[in-house]
């Protein structure tokens, strides 16, 4: 119970300041057309493409609030859960502020009248479904979540790599079958929502894409994890072999969703592997080195990301210290981990399991 108390006030204390210093824009990018299509009753407001994801404006709606503070509820709402989720996957408290210095966090804080909060929420179930191999929960949760955003299917795709057994090759099948069968679904009931599709991604890959140019690009993708992402090549060598495949997906996912939409946005999707890692790569570090580095990914992508008001300098400087710390601990070896709750530890050292 102490625990859970303690996670809880960690991620609210943590969103309650990143509301205070983040300036927020609801209604910038894809905002107005979620609560106009909330305001207009569900019927039109939207385009095809973003109707189908009819799980969050469904919530709003039945929110007694006017449809703007109804999405502010839910994002705070859902990032909440996102954070506490994690937090119960990797049994390790510092994946809340973890989480807070991703992308997933401040700019879903400035921008909160988007529906993708609610369906990181339910990848977060999916990943914690995954790490405990409750197989039917991760495929009825994930087939939920396509509800929300059709990329949840890739959360759906890691939980079925991750169940693979070459003498049960139908589990993995049964477990990414209901979010792809939802996704089919929705694409027929919304036809145009598949021509929008396509048209969008060909105008991105040509125009959009194309118009940052590589450096950019590979910039933008940087800045959605900071210094995390060089922990995930260590935090990957103590991953459970059935996380291992899961997080392949996730790197598969990661290198193609770039060419989906803007880049940085886009990589908010696969980042169960990128915190699972994280904690995983610091396990063996002293407690305040670990927070120090999220502290600085966290005022970096505060900055960046939400335009919070934090003068510049330092947002980099704890860049760079997040940077610093990693290529002074990571290389350490460290033994490979199972993420399974033993006699009270947040995480024990463990034979991988078969």
């Amino acid at each position: 119970m102490r625990s859970w108390i303690a996670a809880l006030l960690l991620t609210v204390g943590g969103l309650v300041i990143l509301v205070g210093l983040v300036q927020s824009a609801p209604l910038t990018g894809d905002g107005k057309s979620y609560v106009d299509f909330v305001r207009n009753g569900l019927q039109h407001g939207a385009s095809s493409w973003h109707e189908r994801r009819l799980l969050g404006p469904l919530i709003v709606r039945a929110i007694p609030l006017d449809p703007l503070q109804g999405f502010f509820v839910l994002t705070m709402t859902s990032l909440t859960a996102t954070a506490l989720l994690m937090w119960r996957a990797t049994r390790a408290l510092v994946a809340i502020p973890l989480l807070l210095g991703t992308w997933v966090v401040a700019p879903n804080v400035r921008e909160y009248a988007l529906v993708d909060p609610l369906a990181w929420a339910v990848v977060a179930g999916v990943w914690l479904c995954t790490v405990q191999r409750r197989w039917l929960l991760a495929a009825a949760l994930a087939a939920v979540g396509v509800l929300a955003k059709e990329v949840v299917v890739l959360s759906a795709v890691a939980a079925a790599a991750a169940a693979w057994d070459s003498r049960k090759p139908y589990r993995a099948v049964l477990v990414a079958l209901p979010a792809v069968a939802v996704a089919v679904l929705l694409t027929v009931l919304f036809p145009g929502s598949g021509t929008d599709a396509v048209a969008y991604l060909s105008k991105w890959v040509r125009d959009g894409l194309g118009s940052l140019g590589p450096p950019r690009a590979l910039y933008y993708v940087f800045v959605s994890y900071g210094a995390l992402w060089a922990l995930l090549p260590f935090g990957w060598k103590s991953m459970p072999r059935h996380l291992q495949r899961a997080g392949a997906a996730y790197v598969i996912g990661a290198v193609a969703l770039p060419f989906v939409g803007s880049p940085e946005r886009m990589e908010e999707a696969v980042f169960p592997l990128l915190i699972t890692a994280a904690v995983l790569a610091t396990h063996q570090w002293t407690a305040a080195l670990a927070w120090l580095l999220a502290l600085g990914n966290v005022l970096f992508v505060a900055r960046v990301g939400g335009d919070a008001r934090i003068p510049t300098a330092l947002a980099w400087a704890g860049l760079l210290a997040a940077l610093a710390i990693t290529a002074w601990r990571a290389p350490r070896p460290f033994p490979r981990l199972a993420l399974r709750r033993r006699q009270g530890q947040p995480q024990a050292a463990a034979s991988p399991p078969p």
